[in-house]
């Protein structure tokens, strides 16, 4: 059965299976480096002071970040952003959510974003924003799927792809 973790040691060797995967790179490219078995542990830190507001790059705002596991194994992340900053609220969203290659097409992602809808509100938000690529139509399946209500399209940053923007009701 999965479940959204607290990103720990635990994990470790799983994580850095999905970091090495194929395509993953972009996963992991919001991260200042790739990590590997000798930074993991300034990874865990660098997610637990997000979630604090801690050392915090210029441009991002607090975040909870939970991994989706099932046993030991890192299926993949979501992270809620406790406030949008003009730049989250016209193409990021409180909730981003990825799923390891090797794990997509298997329903992962629909369970990750149910899953994070809940951390949300936990973490007392009532309505959040949503985002995805234009180019991606089975992330706007899985934020239509859990109650997602389009809002517009708007143009990406210089070099990115065009974003669909969606917001979901928590109370």
């Amino acid at each position: 059965m999965v479940k959204l973790a607290i990103p720990s040691i635990k994990y470790k060797k799983s994580f850095l299976e999905a970091v090495n995967e194929p395509g993953a790179q972009e996963l992991f490219s919001r991260f200042e480096k790739l990590y590997d078995e000798e930074t993991f542990d300034e990874l865990v830190d660098q997610i637990k002071d997000y979630s604090k507001g801690v050392n915090l790059k210029a441009g991002f705002v607090p975040e909870s970040t939970f991994w989706l596991v099932e046993g030991d194994e890192y299926i993949g992340r979501v992270s809620i952003r406790h406030e949008l900053n003009e730049n989250l609220m016209r193409t990021g969203g409180n909730i981003g959510y990825d799923i390891r290659p090797s794990k997509r097409g298997m329903g992962y992602g629909k369970e990750i974003l149910r899953l994070g809808l809940e951390k949300a509100k936990e973490l007392g938000l009532k309505k959040v924003l949503v985002t995805c690529s234009v180019w991606n139509p089975a992330s706007k399946k899985i934020i239509e799927d859990n109650g997602g209500i389009f809002e517009n399209e708007v143009k990406g940053g210089p070099g990115k792809s065009d974003v669909l923007r969606y917001w979901i009701d928590i109370k």
